[in-house]
C-alpha cells in the first residue's frame, strides 16, 4: 500500500503534460531499479564511494581554460535509497534539484607589446645616362620626272544621210452640231393657301387660391443644457520585448506591455430640461373664385392669291461651221555635210626639278637622371595586444529528478 506522498506525486507526474514525452524512460528506469535490487551485487545506500576522475587515472590534469574538456559538475542530488528483497517497497517522485556547472568567461586585457617592423625608404641618386637623338638636315637634290599631256587633234569628214522632213497642210471642213438654247417664259398662277386669324374672347375662369389662418398651441419641449467636461484617459504603451516569467511558468523571452500615457479628452454632460413653449403656426384653407378673363384664339381661313410664275424651256437649233484641220506628210531630202572629228593623243616630256630631301643621323649625348631606390630600415613599433585570460565561475540551475521514495 503506498503512501498519500506517493500517490500525490505519481498524480502530479501524470497530470503534467509536458512530461509526457519521457514516460518510456521512466518506465525502462523502474525496470532496471528492480533488477539491480534484485541482483547479489547492488549498490546500498550506505555506498557513498565517488567515482575517480579521468585525469587522475591518466595522471594529465586538464588546463581550466581548455574548453574541449568536459568540466565536472557538482550537483545536490538526494542518496539514491534502494531495498533489499523483502523490505518495504520504493516508489519515485519528480522533484526540483539544484545543480551547479563550471562556466569558463573569456577576459581579453590590455598589453603593450615592442615588435619590430621593417620600413622602406625612398632615396634619389643622380645616375649619367648615354641617349641617343636623330638630327635631321634638309638638302636639295635634282630629280628628273616624265609627265604626260594630252593632245587633241580635230580634223573633218563628209556624211551623206537622207532624212525626212515633215511638211504641214492646213484644210477646212463642214462641220454640224446642235445648239441648246434657253427661252423663258412668265404666266400667272392662283395659289390658295390656309391662314391663322386671331380671334378676341372674353371667358369666365375658376381660380384656386390659399388662405393662411394663425393658431396658437402649447408643445412640451426638451432641451439638453448639458456642459462640456475634461476626463483623464489612460493609453496602453506598445509591446516590447524583455526577459521575465511565461504562462507557463518558466524564465525566457516574452513581450509585456510598455509604459503608457495619460491624456485629457474633452466629454459633453447631458442634461435633458423639459418645458412647455407656445408656438403660432399657420392653417393653409384652399379656397375658389370665378375670375373674367380675355382668350386669343387663331382661327383657319382660305387666303387666294395670284402669283407670276417663271417657266424655263429648252429649244434645239442645228448650226454649221467650218473647222480647220492640219494633215502631217513627210518629205524624203538627201543632205551631205562635213562634221569635225577630235582625235586625242598623249606626248611624254622630260623635266627637271629641285627637291629637298631630309638627311637624319644618330647623335649620343650624356645626362644625369635622378633615379629612386628602396632602402630597408629596422624599427620597433610599440602596438597594443588583447591577452585572453580564462576565468572558472559556478552557475547554478535547477532540473527535475526522479527521487525513491520508500513506502512503508
Amino acid at each position: 500500500m503506498r503512501s498519500p506522498a506517493a500517490r500525490s506525486g505519481t498524480a502530479r507526474f501524470t497530470e503534467n503534460p509536458t512530461m509526457t514525452h519521457r514516460i518510456p524512460t521512466l518506465l525502462l528506469l523502474c525496470c532496471l531499479v528492480i533488477v539491480a535490487q534484485t541482483s547479489p551485487g547492488h549498490l546500498r545506500a550506505d555506498d557513498k564511494t565517488a567515482p575517480t576522475p579521468t585525469w587522475k587515472a591518466t595522471g594529465s590534469k586538464p588546463k581550466p581554460y581548455d574548453p574541449k574538456v568536459a568540466r565536472p559538475r557538482a550537483c545536490s542530488k538526494p542518496v539514491r535509497h534502494c531495498a533489499t528483497p523483502g523490505s518495504p517497497s520504493t516508489a519515485y517522485m519528480l522533484q526540483p534539484v539544484t545543480c551547479y556547472k563550471t562556466v569558463i568567461d573569456t577576459i581579453y586585457e590590455r598589453a603593450q607589446v615592442t615588435v619590430p617592423r621593417t620600413v622602406y625608404e625612398t632615396v634619389y641618386v643622380d645616375e649619367p645616362m648615354t641617349l641617343y637623338r636623330t638630327v635631321c638636315k634638309t638638302e636639295m637634290q635634282e630629280q628628273t620626272y616624265q609627265v604626260y599631256r594630252t593632245v587633241d587633234e580635230t580634223t573633218e569628214r563628209e556624211i551623206t544621210e537622207t532624212i525626212r522632213q515633215p511638211v504641214w497642210e492646213t484644210s477646212e471642213r463642214e462641220c454640224r452640231y446642235q445648239e441648246r438654247r434657253l427661252v423663258k417664259e412668265t404666266t400667272q398662277r392662283e395659289i390658295r393657301r390656309r391662314v391663322l386669324k386671331p380671334v378676341t374672347e372674353e371667358i369666365t375662369r375658376t381660380v384656386c387660391y390659399t388662405t393662411r389662418t394663425p393658431v396658437t398651441e402649447t408643445r412640451t419641449v426638451t432641451e439638453d443644457q448639458g456642459h462640456w467636461v475634461w476626463r483623464q484617459v489612460y493609453h496602453r504603451g506598445p509591446l516590447l520585448p524583455g526577459l521575465g516569467p511565461k504562462p507557463c511558468g518558466a524564465l525566457g523571452f516574452r513581450w509585456a506591455p510598455g509604459p503608457g500615457i495619460r491624456s485629457n479628452r474633452r466629454e459633453w454632460c447631458p442634461n435633458l430640461v423639459t418645458r412647455e413653449v407656445t408656438c403660432t403656426r399657420y392653417v393653409t384653407k384652399l379656397e375658389k373664385k370665378e375670375v373674367p378673363v380675355t382668350v386669343k384664339r387663331m382661327v383657319p381661313d382660305v387666303l387666294v392669291e395670284t402669283v407670276p410664275v417663271e417657266t424655263c424651256r429648252w429649244v434645239v437649233e442645228d448650226k454649221v461651221r467650218k473647222v480647220p484641220v492640219k494633215t502631217l506628210r513627210y518629205k524624203t531630202k538627201t543632205v551631205t555635210r562635213k562634221v569635225p572629228v577630235t582625235t586625242r593623243k598623249v606626248v611624254s616630256e622630260t623635266k627637271t626639278r629641285q627637291v629637298p630631301v631630309k638627311v637624319s643621323r644618330r647623335e649620343a649625348y650624356t645626362v644625369n637622371r635622378r633615379v629612386a631606390k628602396q632602402v630597408a630600415k629596422q624599427i620597433e613599433v610599440t602596438c597594443t595586444k588583447m591577452i585572453p585570460r580564462y576565468v572558472e565561475r559556478q552557475v547554478s540551475y535547477t532540473t527535475r529528478q526522479l527521487v525513491p521514495v520508500i513506502v512503508e
